[in-house]
């Protein structure tokens, strides 16, 4: 077995293919029912990553047929990131291994590999998610750090109540009558400083940032640009749904990413309500407008879905009510350097 690195772009069409049965075969472990995304989005993503991120990718191989077992990557904010300060010692990675190829050494090849180019850029703390049992027994036993405990939800649309739905919307506007709902796919220009602000306090506001564990996001206008863009050339629709108040203040949020190589799902990810606007409504109101506009404008989806902390008591309460139901556990872990060297047995 060989560890190489590659560039996306110089990969042979096959090998294109070989990695996207890889990721396939990963999913299908945790999901067997979904649909998968396209190979043509599959390969977009893997040849165009977010420009605010620098990426490092390794492949094993074996024979001279060069099979690949397996996969990893490690990426980190760059310098037109403003995540680049918060993050300056941390980086994240993913592996993927055959399934038929683990507990043989390539996962931990992998890691190696990883480890020492992450060391070299002085980033000593590697993290990720992980929704795969063999990934989180792998992450154990190099004395991870679970960050977060989370966990993946879905909303299917047959199943949803869709008289209290209504009733949500409705009594949002009873005990919010001043609050207007504007949606779009691209932050307006006269709200964009506002929402990148908004949008930072919501985000860091969740369970997953209370330890200190986990690096709090920062958007700015320049990099919700970037976002737009990338997001947009990827054939994702990015949709969001703001509660404006009277004074014309963001008050709440909640957004969506639909691609139709991928048409029977939406991804539900912010949902926010800024502290002092709470208690009226507005996260329930957000949350029952935009199940509404997924129903009316993509009837291909089947189900949304949704991420949260499990210690996220008020969302997990709201997701419940519409009747999201838990999928799979998640994990934010945190993997040190010099504990992943101890384990291979690695000079420091």
């Amino acid at each position: 077995m060989n560890i190489k690195p590659f560039e996306a772009r110089k990969l042979q069409e096959s090998q294109f293919q070989e990695l996207y049965d890889l990721e396939c075969s990963v999913h299908e472990e945790i999901f067997p029912n979904d649909q998968h995304p396209t190979f043509k989005l599959w390969k977009n993503l893997m040849l165009h990553p977010n420009p605010l991120y620098s990426v490092h990718r390794w492949i094993a191989v074996a024979d001279r047929k060069e099979r690949i077992l397996g996969y990893s990557r490690l990426s980190y904010p760059n310098e037109n990131s403003p995540m680049f300060e918060i993050m300056k010692n941390t980086a994240d990675f993913n592996i993927l291994v055959k399934e038929d190829e683990r507990r043989k050494g390539v996962g931990k090849s992998l890691l190696t590999q990883i480890t020492a180019k992450s060391d070299s850029l002085n980033r000593l703390v590697l993290q990720n998610v992980i929704n795969h049992s063999s990934g989180k027994a792998f992450c154990d036993h190099f004395n991870c750090t679970v960050a977060s405990e989370r966990s993946i939800n879905r909303l299917h649309l047959e199943d949803v109540n869709w008289k209290k739905m209504r009733e949500w919307v409705e009594l949002g506007k009873i005990k919010a009558p001043n609050v207007k709902m504007r949606t779009f796919e691209a932050v307006p220009k006269d709200l964009l400083d506002e929402f990148c602000m908004v949008y930072t306090v919501t985000e860091n506001q969740a369970p997953d940032y209370e330890t200190g564990d986990y690096q709090a996001l920062r958007v700015t206008p320049e990099s919700r640009r970037l976002d737009e863009k990338m997001y947009k050339d990827k054939g994702y629709v990015w949709t969001t749904k703001l509660a404006v108040e009277e004074n014309g203040s963001v008050s709440g949020l909640t957004e969506i990413f639909y691609n139709s190589e991928i048409p029977h799902m939406v991804e539900q990810e912010l949902t926010g309500v800024m502290p002092e606007y709470r208690e009226r409504g507005l996260g329930k109101w957000l949350k029952s407008s935009m199940a509404f506009y997924v129903k009316t404008n993509y009837p291909s989806v089947k189900f949304i879905q949704t991420g949260n902390a499990k210690n996220n008591e008020t969302m997990n309460a709201i997701n419940k009510r519409m009747g999201f139901k838990h999928v799979c556990d998640q994990y934010l872990v945190k993997l040190e350097s010099n504990l992943i060297k101890e384990k291979l047995n690695v000079k420091k």
